[in-house]
Parts: C-alpha cells; structure tokens; sequence
C-alpha cells in the first residue's frame, strides 16, 4: 500500500491551491503573480506538485502556451482542498531565504552574532551556515561592505555607512517585488500578498524589520507633501525607492550611525531646487519621529528627490519645454543614431524625444550621484529583446563620452524600452520621405550609379529624378517637389540646398547627405506643385513604345571589345572613338566632350576594378553602349596615377536625347553597382552571356513599366 507523505512544504501546498481554484488552465505567470514569487521559484517546485497530485490519483496536465491545470472535476477537486488542509507543514528554508536572514540580522546588529544563533533559528547545522556565509560575503565584498568571522567571538559586518546602507536596500528589492513594496506603502497588502510559506513569511518578517511598516505609512503622507512642493508627481518606483531610503535613514539615525558626504558635493547640493524640498521634509520627519536629522542627511534626501524619475501631471512649473537643452541634445542624438542603426523614422516622434529626455534627467543625475538604477525588467529585456539592448548600446555611446561615465546594463534596458516603443510605433506611423533629384553633368552613367546607392543606402530619400545640370531650372524643381539635390558635379547656382558627393558615396559624403536631411527635418515636407495628371490608354501605350524604342537602340547598338595596349585613360577615349565613330569631325567633338566630363569628376568603381566613361555629345545620333575589357594597370585623367581596371563600361548618349531613352540607359548603368552577376558576366564571360544578361535586365525595366501603367488603369 502505498505511504503518503504527512509533510507538504506550504509554498506547494498554496501552489496546487491556485491551480484548484482556478478551475480550468492557469499559467505559471499569474500563479507566481498572485503568489508574490518568481516563476522560476514556481516551476521549481511543480515536481513536487507532480508527486503529490500523483500519490492521490490526480495529475497535472500541461498545454504549451495556455497553462497548467489539474485533472478531475469538481467533486475531486474539493477533495483535494479538504486534503491539503489535514496536511502538515513542513519547515524547510531554501539557501536563498537562508541567507536573506543571516544578512537582515547582521545588518541590523552593531554586535557580533554567534554562528549558534543561525543555527537555532534555521534549524540547520553550522556547516550549511558557514556555506551559507561564504555566498553572502561574495554578495556583500561586491557592494564595499566586509565580512568578518572571529571564533568564539562570532560575525559581523564593516563598511561605510553609505555602503552598508546600500547593501540594505539592494537586499529589500532582491527579495521584495516593487508591487509588493508598493502595495506595503499604500496599506493594501491582502491575503493572497503575503508570504506564502512560512518560511517566506520568516524570512520577510525579518527583512521588514530593516523598515518599520509604521514608519513607512507615515512617510508615505510626507512624500505625497513633497510632491505637492516639487510641483510634479514621482513615478510610483520613484516613490518607493524615496521611503524606503528615508525609513532606512531613520532606523540608522535612530542607532547613531550618521552618514558623511563630501563637502565640495555638499555644496553643490545645496544650489539645487530639491534642497529646500529635502530641508522641509527633514523637518517633518524630525517632528513626527523625534528625531535630529543631520545636514549630510539632507544632502542625501536632496541626492534621492533629484534622482527620482517623475511623471509631470498638473505641473505648475510646466512649460512648452521638455527638458534643457542639453538632454534634449543628448536624447536628439540617440533618436539619430537608432535611425541610422534600423532606418525607421524616429526624429518627429515627439513622444519618444519627449521620454528620453524626462527619463535621461533623473537617470543622469542618479549615475552621477553614483545611486543605483534599477529596473525590474531588465532580465525579461535581456531575455526576450537582445537585439534592442545592442542598439541601445551603440546609442548611448556618445552620452557616456559626454558625461563620462559608463552607463549600467539596467540604465541601457531603460534607453532600449523608450527605443523599443518608438520603434512599434513607427511601423504604423507615417515616415517623413526627402524629396530629392541627383544630378550629374550629362544625367546619365554616373548619376544613375549614384541614384542606386541612395536607394540602397536610405530609407527616407526618394529619388524623384535623374537629371543632368544643363537641364535644372527652378520651375522644374518647384514643380517636382524637390527639397535638395545630390551631385557628381558642382551647382554654381540652384534655389534648393545642394549637397555634392562622389557617385559612389563614401562616408564623408553619406555625413555630408545627414546634415542636409537633419536641417531640412524642421521645413516642411516637399511635395509636387501640381498633381501627376492620370494618362489615357493612348498616352501610355505612346509612353512604352517610346521606352521599347529606347531598349532596341540600346541593344543594336551594344559593344563588346578588348584593348590590352591601352596605357592611359586618354588612349582608351581614342580607341572608343574609332569604335563608334566615322568622320574626323566627330571624332574630334567627341575626344572633347568625353575630356569635358572626365574634367568635372572621372568614376572608378574600386571593388569590380570598373572605369566608366560616359557623355551626352553631339558626335553621335544613336545611343552607345558598350563593354571594353582591358585588365591592366592604366593612367588615370590628368595622369594622376595608376589605377588597375578589368573592364570600362561606355555610356555614349546623343545631345538632343529624349527622357525616356535616359532613363532606359540609366537603368542599365544603374545595374553595374546593384547587380554584382551583371558585372562578373561583363568581366569574365563572352559576348553573348553579357548580351543576354543585359537583354535580361532591359525585359525586367520594360516589366515595371508595363505593370505600373496596368496599375494605374485599375
């Protein structure tokens, strides 16, 4: 027959309760909530559930992603409760509540304690109690306080009064959850708060006596008064953290251990707004507790207040400003760098700015006045959001260089949940898009390679047009919404910011492309003058024979040669000529306007070892283009060194060309940069994979037309 236990230890006995009484499933978060533990503490103990359901015929059903629940039904289940009540309590401290105790007691004694104490009141040998000191004097040499273990004398602690009363506070919110803390200080703590085992319940007794429950009501009305002088409310942990510093305070005074602060930050303190708040909540607490506060006392309750986080509801010091300029600096600048680390738009977020700087104030203040930050969901950000850590990592590099202090991984879980909410907004909020035209000399070749990258490049740029800088005028650029311009070349004079940068934009020219977009952020958004007028069938069908006429003349007119004597960029241009062209005079206009172009900026791209040459020229009536395979070292423009090119890709556009024929040729050249497998064909294959690939890449252009007009008639 089988033997059943006559002990339960009470933490499971009230675990399998919760089950019962919930009825159906129940998860193993809302057990550990309405049980005021952990729910690692819960899953801990659910083999223990096991084995009791078990040896009474029941078990524990288990559902991935809905809960746990208990077979039977309510009959049963009734027998279980009845069963549960005829059970006895079984007294077991976990090491945890084990050192929870010894480390309330020598806090709270300036005797030493025997190890016999320990021992009397565990319940346990003095092996688990001499275990049991080792892990605490780990925990208490990482927070400055020592550790001392005499015979025959017993053991105590040594440190600082500031440190010592550090290691109080960090061990109430170890084992207190901030709801339990809070619900203590608004007199609400029921039934189902308090500890659910015995040895819980001694172990929280006991951490309590570190803070008189009393003291802690009556403090409660004071802060509530100081709110009301501050002129904004504290956040709620703002609150529980300020109480529990000054019962603390109080308990110390009471035991004539004084705090010392430094008398140059002293001063400082006492400059601030928040002294003459401290000063008269020292006053009140000298009334009530009868008690003398000493001046570094308020020093350090001015510390706390300007450390507080708060929520500004009906502040009468509010005005239209949130925040100084320099948080506003420093937010600003974390909102830029989470822009650019994910390409979602933040910078108009004004909820986001608005947190980071009321957050950033106190948080700065806190690592400055080296108190501690806590965040109680820092394991679960850890846990479930690492990718949001890392970025708020990168952000708030340039604040600790500002500030110069390393920030803590709590402070950075606070940065990733303001980043984090931003972030899920942003899918769902419209996104500010830069209007913007490239440009170059001719509005072919190399301005496409540049348009490319933009694409590629940023998120909130829309390229509205490729053109050349013989063709801007400002009624176009009106027309078009234009807000700025991205060029190759030089603009002498332009009525919209110009921003001037290589093609292939390295670093310095995607800087140069931040400081217009962030100055042009506070201007209104750039739109059309007048709204795209809707083609009919006829005007698009002319529209894409105009584009099928720009892709034939390209491929009739496709080159694919080799030239292995060519020393200099300047040779190569001849060679081209003889290509393509048939009279001297046309040669002569066309060396001229190929120097002209190369004058003004030549374009080698380093990473598939590329030349492109390209110009719009009279010389020739018929689009060119072509491949030249060289694989050599050659002489740049201007002989300006030697440069290692496998191939050029020659762009030759006649001067009266029309648009559509420009954009089918910039596509093309577009492509040298967007698709690496065009340009290994146009570097190691034949004549006809690259006439293919190209036919290819002209079909997919010739597509997207197709599919937009049929879009449109929809």
């Amino acid at each position: 027959m089988y033997q059943l236990e006559t002990k339960i230890n009470l933490r499971v006995k009230n675990i399998i309760l919760k089950i019962i009484k919930a009825g159906d499933y129940i998860t193993v978060t809302a057990i550990a909530k309405e049980l005021g533990i952990s729910s690692r503490t819960i899953l801990r103990e659910l083999p223990a559930v096991e084995k009791w359901l078990l040896g009474r015929g029941c078990r524990l059903e288990k559902k991935s992603g809905v809960g746990i629940r208990i077979s039977g039904n309510s009959e049963s289940r009734n027998n279980m409760i009845n069963l549960l009540d005829e059970e006895k309590e079984e007294k077991l401290y976990t090491p945890k509540e084990r050192q929870t105790i010894i480390c309330s007691e020598l806090l709270q004694n300036q005797e030493p304690v025997k190890l016999y104490t320990f021992t009397r009141i565990l319940d346990v040998a003095e092996g688990t109690i001499s275990n049991d000191l080792d892990k605490l004097e780990e925990w208490l040499g990482k927070q400055g306080v020592i550790l001392i273990r005499k015979p025959g004398l017993g053991v105590y602690i040594e440190g600082d009064e500031d440190k010592i009363r550090k290691c109080m506070i960090n061990l109430i919110y170890e084992n207190l959850n901030e709801n339990y803390l809070l619900g203590l200080i608004r007199k609400n703590i029921s039934k189902e708060q308090v500890p659910v085992s015995n040895t819980e319940l001694i172990a929280r007794s006991r951490l309590l006596n570190l803070v008189n429950s009393n003291t802690i009501h009556e403090l409660e009305n004071l802060v509530h008064q100081a709110e009301e002088q501050i002129g904004y409310n504290l956040a709620d942990s703002a609150v529980v953290g300020l109480i529990v510093h000054l019962a603390i305070a109080i308990q110390r005074i009471r035991k004539n251990e004084d705090i010392v602060m430094d008398k140059k930050f002293m001063e400082e303190l006492t400059g601030c707004e928040e002294y003459a708040v401290a000063e008269r909540l020292a006053l009140e607490i000298e009334d009530i507790f009868d008690i003398k506060v000493p001046l570094d006392e308020i020093g350090y309750i001015t510390m706390h207040i300007k450390g507080s986080k708060n929520i500004r509801v009906n502040d009468r010091k509010s005005t239209k400003s949130i925040g100084n300029s320099e948080l506003i600096d420093l937010s600003k600048e974390i909102i830029k760098i989470a822009e650019n680390e994910t390409g979602k738009f933040l910078s108009q977020n004004e909820k986001l700015l608005a947190g980071l700087v009321n957050h950033l104030g106190p948080a700065i203040s806190r690592l400055k006045m080296n108190l501690e930050i806590r965040n109680p969901l820092y394991k679960e950000i850890k846990a479930h959001y690492p990718e949001l850590l890392m970025l708020a990592e990168k952000c708030i590099q340039s604040i600790e260089k500002n500030i110069g202090i390393k920030m803590p991984e709590t402070e950075i879980a606070y940065i990733a949940m303001h980043l984090g909410a931003a972030l899920e907004n942003s899918q769902i909020s419209p996104k500010r898009i830069f209007r913007a035209a490239v440009a170059c000399a001719t509005g072919i070749g190399t301005s496409s390679l540049l348009a490319t990258r933009i694409e590629k490049m940023y998120n909130n740029i829309e390229v509205i047009d490729i053109v050349s800088i013989l063709n801007l005028r400002d009624e176009w650029l009106k027309e078009k919404g234009i807000e700025f311009i991205i060029s190759s070349v030089g603009i002498d004079e332009c009525s919209v910011p110009v921003v001037i940068v290589n093609p292939l934009l390295f670093e310095d020219d995607k800087s140069r492309i931040d400081i217009i977009v962030e100055q042009l952020k506070s201007t209104s958004p750039g739109q059309s003058a007048n709204r795209k007028r809707t083609l009919n069938l006829k005007e698009k069908m002319l529209e894409l024979n105009y584009f099928s006429n720009a892709i034939t003349d390209i491929l009739d007119n496709f080159f694919f040669v080799e030239n292995r004597q060519a020393k200099a960029v300047e040779q190569l241009m001849d060679f081209i000529n003889d290509t393509v062209c048939k009279s001297c005079t046309d040669k002569e206009l066309l060396i001229r306007d190929l120097k002209d172009r190369e004058e003004k900026g030549g374009t080698y791209i380093s990473e598939y070892n590329l030349l492109l040459l390209h110009c719009r020229t009279k010389a020739i009536d018929k689009i060119q283009f072509g491949i030249i395979r060289i694989n050599r070292e050659i002489i740049c423009s201007g002989g300006t060194g030697k440069q290692k090119i496998d191939f050029a890709a020659v762009i030759l556009a006649p001067e009266n060309s029309n648009k559509y024929l420009l954009e089918t040729i910039s596509h093309v050249s577009g492509m040298l940069v967007d698709q690496p497998e065009f340009v290994n064909v146009l570097k190691n294959g034949s004549r006809d994979e690259a006439f293919e690939q190209l036919c290819g890449i002209l079909e997919d252009f010739y597509k997207q037309k197709n599919d937009r007009y049929l879009k449109d008639s929809n």
